[in-house]
Order: C-alpha cells, then sequence, then structure tokens
C-alpha cells in the first residue's frame, strides 16, 4: 500500500527481536491501524507479550465502532488480562511485559486516534515538522519531555531503557484511570505519522528522523532509510517503524480579494432601475358583474343560461325563510335534553354513591423488613471511602440473606470477600441479588457465591469483571443491558473474550 507501510530489525545486538507491528487496514480501508509493539522480559517472554498483545488489538479493533478512543481502552485492558493471566499460568513467564503504542486513523473524517503505553512513541510529521504526539512513560522520558535535559542527554542516559508502566505488569485493578495514555488529532491531507520503538529514538534523534520523512520516495524507501540510520548509528535494540500517510489530495480555496475591492466593484455595479410596470385595466362584461353582485347566482351545467334565487335582479339582499325548518330543530334540541335527564335519573338509582364508614382506614401494605446482616451489608456499602470494599465472613454471618436488590451506583468498585461468603435470596424475594446502574464503568467481584437467585447480577454495559465468582442455583447468572439513543442507528459488537467457567479456580 501506498500510504502505509511496517518494517522490523532485529538490529545489531541482539539475537532475538522482541518488537512486532500493525499495519492493517479495517472496513474496506476507511480505518487504518498502525501500532507498534515492543516486548519486555527476556528472551522468551518479550515475544509472547508481544505477540498476545497483537492478537488481542486486532482482534478487537476488526470492527471500529463510532467511539474509537474507548474501543483502544478496551483492546488494551483485555490484552494486559491476557498477558498477567498468562504468567500466571507459566513460571517461566513471569517477568513478561510489553510497552505499546496503537493509532486508528479515520480516513473518512481526517481524524487520529491513538493509545499509548510506556516508551514507544508516535510522531506527527505535518509542513516538514516532526511533532511528538506521545509521552514516554519512564524516569528519563519524563526529564527530557519537561525539557530538564536535552534529547542527546536522554539518549545517552544510562536509565533510559527503565519504564514505568506497561502491559502485564498487574491486573486491571491495580492501574490508575490514566494509566493509558489516549487522545485524537486532526490527520489532514498530506499529513504522515511515525510509530516507532525506543530501538530508533535511542539510536538517532529527531532531526535525522525529519530529515529522512521529508525526503522523496516511497513509505517503504524512508522506512528502510530510517532502519539503515539506527543500525548505523549502532542498533542496539530491536528497531521498528510504521508510517501512514494521509494521501487525499489537499484542499486548494480561491484567493480572496480585499474588501476595498469588492467595495469597488459594488459601487461599479449598481443595477439600473426601472420604474414599475403597471398592470393593465381589465374591463368587466356587463354579464359578469351580475354574477359578482349576486352570490348566490350559479351557472346551469345543461345551458349558459344564469339563474339565481332573484334572476334577473341586480341586487340580492336576503333569502326567504322557513320558519318551519327552526321550529324542527328546536323539538330535536328538547328531545335529547329529555333523553340525557332521564339516563342521568337512571344512573342514579341503579348505582347511587358509595358511602365511606366513619372508621374506615387506609391499610398500607407491611414495608419489608431488612435483616440484620443485610442492613449491615448496605451501610457497609454506603459508607465506603473508597472504590474497595472488603466482605469478610468473620464480620458477616454467612449466608447473607437479601431481601431486596444491592444497587451499585458507583463510577468504580472493587469487591473482594475474605472467606467463604454466600448471598442468598430471602424465600418472599424474587428480584436479582446486584444490579449495577447505568453510572458505572468497572466493578470488579472477587470471591463471592450467589445462591437460589431468579437472576444473579444485571450490569449495564460492559463493565463488569468477574473473578472466582460462583453462582448455585441461579436461573440466569448474569444478565448486560444496553442503552441506546431512540431511532438511531448502532454500530459496535460484543467483546469476543466471553465468561467461562474456570475447573482451575479455588473451590
Amino acid at each position: 500500500m501506498k500510504n502505509l507501510f511496517g518494517i522490523t530489525d532485529t538490529g545489531k545486538v541482539r539475537d532475538n527481536n522482541e518488537d512486532v507491528f500493525i499495519a492493517e487496514e479495517v472496513r474496506s480501508g476507511q480505518f487504518i491501524i498502525a501500532g507498534v509493539i515492543d516486548g519486555v522480559g527476556g528472551y522468551e517472554g518479550g515475544e509472547v507479550a508481544a505477540a498476545l498483545t497483537r492478537e488481542v488489538v486486532l482482534a478487537e479493533m476488526a470492527t471500529i465502532g463510532a467511539d474509537v478512543p474507548a474501543q483502544l481502552e478496551i483492546a488494551f485492558n483485555l490484552a494486559n488480562e491476557e498477558i498477567f493471566a498468562r504468567k500466571l499460568e507459566d513460571q517461566k513467564l513471569s517477568a513478561m511485559a510489553c510497552v505499546a503504542t496503537v493509532a486508528v486513523i479515520d480516513r473518512l473524517n481526517n481524524l487520529l486516534h491513538y493509545i499509548h503505553v510506556g516508551d514507544t512513541r508516535l510522531y506527527l510529521f505535518r509542513d516538514h515538522s516532526l511533532i511528538k504526539l506521545s509521552s514516554d512513560q519512564s524516569p528519563v522520558g519524563f526529564l527530557e519531555d519537561s525539557g530538564r535535559i536535552t534529547e542527546e542527554a536522554a539518549m545517552q542516559h544510562p536509565k533510559r531503557n527503565i519504564i514505568n508502566q506497561a502491559l502485564g505488569l498487574g491486573s486491571q485493578e491495580e492501574m490508575s484511570d490514566s494509566y493509558f495514555e489516549t487522545g485524537s488529532s486532526p490527520f489532514l491531507p498530506g499529513d504522515l505519522i511515525l510509530v516507532c520503538s525506543d530501538g530508533l529514538t535511542d539510536m538517532i534523534n529527531k532531526e535525522v528522523i525529519a530529515r529522512v520523512l521529508d525526503s522523496s520516495g516511497t513509505l517503504q524507501a524512508r522506512a528502510e532509510k530510517l532502519i539503515a540510520e539506527a543500525n548505523a548509528a549502532g542498533g542496539n535494540d530491536n528497531i521498528t517503524v510504521v508510517l501512514a500517510l494521509n494521501d487525499k489530495a489537499p484542499v486548494s480555496h480561491p484567493v480572496s480579494r480585499p474588501a476595498a475591492d469588492l467595495f469597488s466593484q459594488a459601487a461599479n455595479e449598481v443595477p439600473e432601475l426601472k420604474a414599475p410596470v403597471s398592470p393593465a385595466v381589465q374591463e368587466i362584461p356587463p354579464s359578469e358583474v351580475n354574477q359578482r353582485k349576486n352570490p348566490f347566482v350559479k351557472k346551469e351545467p345543461s345551458s349558459g343560461v344564469l339563474a339565481g334565487t332573484n334572476q334577473g335582479s341586480d341586487n340580492v339582499t336576503q333569502q326567504n325563510k322557513t320558519p318551519g325548518g327552526n321550529q324542527t330543530l328546536v323539538i330535536i334540541l328538547s328531545a335529547l335534553c329529555l333523553l340525557f335527564l332521564a339516563s342521568t335519573v337512571w344512573l342514579f338509582f341503579t348505582n347511587p354513591p358509595v358511602e365511606l364508614k366513619p372508621s374506615g382506614t387506609l391499610n398500607p401494605a407491611p414495608a419489608v423488613t431488612v435483616n440484620p446482616q443485610e442492613k449491615k451489608l448496605i451501610d457497609t456499602l454506603s459508607k465506603l471511602k473508597g472504590d474497595t470494599l472488603i466482605l469478610s465472613a468473620g464480620f458477616f454471618k454467612s449466608p447473607v440473606h437479601l431481601s431486596r436488590a444491592l444497587n451499585i451506583n458507583r463510577d468504580t468498585l472493587i469487591i473482594k470477600t475474605k472467606g467463604d461468603l454466600i448471598f442468598q435470596r430471602d424465600s418472599a424475594y424474587k428480584g436479582p441479588a446486584m444490579i449495577l446502574s447505568p453510572a458505572c464503568k468497572y466493578v470488579v467481584i472477587d470471591q463471592l457465591v450467589l445462591e437460589n437467585f431468579e437472576t444473579g447480577i444485571v450490569s449495564y454495559k460492559n463493565v463488569l469483571d468477574l473473578k472466582n465468582v460462583k453462582f448455585n442455583n441461579c436461573k440466569y447468572p448474569l444478565q448486560i443491558l444496553f442503552e441506546f439513543p431512540d431511532r438511531s442507528f448502532i454500530n459496535g459488537r460484543i467483546s469476543k473474550r466471553a465468561f467461562q467457567a474456570d475447573t482451575l479456580a479455588k473451590k
């Protein structure tokens, strides 16, 4: 493709390549995905982490919806969980992680969306200028981005390869809301982006990069030139480069003239004023005069003779009145009044009004009694200060009988239990155990048992993360609801990473 090219190289020092890249078109070329993933964690681990991340990102972005930044965050969160789960399964991979930068270009709307973690980089090249869009999440990168040290000093710093954040370092609940860097930018005709690993930027500075990008030739030629420059400078690490170009023709606008020229032209082009033309006076025939005077005159279809109530007269002032017609109307109205009165009397005697007894009282429905364990649970949840709720089987007497749903209305909540804690349906209650409101963005439930509920958990959207949760005798363990604007076209898909039973989980 002339507008997209990716390449990776092992370099001059390392034996293996832990870098992978993404250079794909989606939805018949409307979107372009350009990404670089740099593995961390030894000879085998880094390659596994990078490959897992690439696989998850491509799977999640195979169908791109309206909210691209949110979709990118979902992809990175899923990749993080996949890497973290694999590390727990295989101790040889316990140190693996990866850093990554992925950009999605909306060619139709000339927009660029990106997500970034670690020290891979995203650059925008526009009008012969190189602009760094991403920020290095490393101590040395922070010093360079804040201007405390120069680019040359950062490239030679002994701790330049130390990173603060990466995919796979911890579980999702351990990451802050700003763990991933996201952003959007116009991507105009003629713009070029560069996504690269630190194997490039640790070897050559941005002046060399800008000079190569500004040179003539295809994207492939320029990418290969960047790889050659980094290898010539030492090639101490794997080098990966992805270039994407907005190859639309720039829109040209006509040069606007000064306002003085417009005024002078307007003065010379004053239109000639012409006198309005009066309409010709029409002469009305005598026969039509009579028709206009008499509104009751009509033309007989069988002959051309004019006929009317007083034919031959020029002035008709009134019609002949018929007293008999008025008398008939009065008789009809009187009959209707008598009929209405008779029906009212009949209804009164057949359905007499109900008289309330003085001693009558309104009995309200009996209130649902909340048991002490349930009240303690509700109070603990309502008084929670942070985002983590720890439920101990020693503090609560298991099972906790629920006579109503636990309504979760928090942005983020992590529920962890210690010991065997069971939420059990009260015999008189028919609803779900828990309801996550639309306000929830991320809820984790870890090590809990829900028992005898028709529906276990009701959640809006994909905000729920279950870990070692049991549903005993629940007809519908989990119900996911979505809200969409009325009469709107909806785009998107459910994540392929479905819930599944884990036989190796804690019993």
